[in-house]
C-alpha cells in the first residue's frame, strides 16, 4: 500500500486470517488436517487474510498440521473449481479442515467438496458471502464466513473524507471491521445484515 491517501478505510485483512484461523481450530477441536487454498498472487487484501491464517495456525493452534497452503485458485470461478477438485481428490482421505480467502474461491471449494461428497464433513471456513454461500451454510456444508461491512466501509470512507475537507484531523487508518458468521449466529439481526442484507432501506424504497 502506497502513502499518497488521506486515510485507508478498510477491513485489516489480516486480522480476518486470524477469525478464520481460530474459526478453523474451534470447529476442529484444535486438532486435525487442514488445507489453505490462495487466491492470486499479487492480491494485497487475500494475502494479508492468508498470512493471518497461516501466523495464528503457527503460534496458536499447533495441533492443527496443514496439508497444503500454495496453490492458488485464481480471479475465474471455473479455475477456483478445477483448483479445488484437484485439493479435494489429493487429500481426500487425510483433509479435516479447509480455508479459503474470497467469495469465488469459497464457492469453488464448495463446489468441489458437493461433488465429492464430503461437503458438511469437511470442516470448511471461507470468506465473504453470497446467496449460495449462506444457503450452505444453514445445510451445514459451510463451518463459518468471514464477513466484512461493505456499507460501514463506504459510509465511514465518505464522512472521513467529509471531515478531512472541513480541514479536521482523520485517523490514517480506520477499520471497518470483520466478524465470523456461523450456523449458529447467523440468524441475528447483526449478522443477518452483512451476509443477507435489506438493502431497501439504503435505497430509499
Amino acid at each position: 500500500m502506497g502513502k499518497d491517501y488521506v486515510s485507508f478505510v478498510a477491513t485489516h485483512n489480516y486480522t480476518g486470517g486470524v477469525l478464520a484461523a481460530e474459526r478453523r481450530g474451534e470447529a476442529l477441536g484444535g486438532k486435525g488436517k487442514v488445507i489453505l487454498m490462495r487466491y492470486q498472487e499479487g492480491s494485497a487484501s487475500t494475502m494479508e487474510r492468508e498470512q493471518g491464517f497461516l501466523d495464528t495456525l503457527k503460534k496458536e493452534l499447533p495441533g492443527l498440521e496443514l496439508l497444503e497452503s500454495k496453490l492458488y485458485g485464481g480471479a475465474i470461478t471455473e479455475t477456483t473449481y478445477k483448483t479445488s477438485q484437484n485439493l479435494v481428490a489429493r487429500f481426500r482421505e487425510e483433509v479435516q479442515g479447509i480455508f479459503t480467502p474470497n467469495e469465488s474461491t469459497t464457492f469453488g471449494m464448495l463446489r468441489a467438496l458437493q461433488d465429492a461428497g464430503l461437503a458438511g464433513k469437511v470442516k470448511f471456513v471461507g470468506f465473504d458471502a453470497s446467496e449460495p454461500l449462506v444457503k450452505a451454510m444453514r445445510k451445514g456444508e459451510i463451518h463459518g464466513l468471514v464477513l466484512q461491512n461493505p456499507i460501514k466501509m463506504g459510509y465511514l470512507g465518505v464522512m472521513t473524507l467529509y471531515a478531512h475537507l472541513q480541514g479536521k484531523p482523520v485517523e490514517p487508518q480506520i477499520d471497518t471491521g470483520a466478524v465470523v458468521v456461523t450456523l449458529e449466529n447467523m440468524d441475528q439481526p447483526e449478522m443477518k445484515f452483512l451476509h443477507s442484507p435489506d438493502l431497501s432501506e439504503w435505497l430509499g424504497k
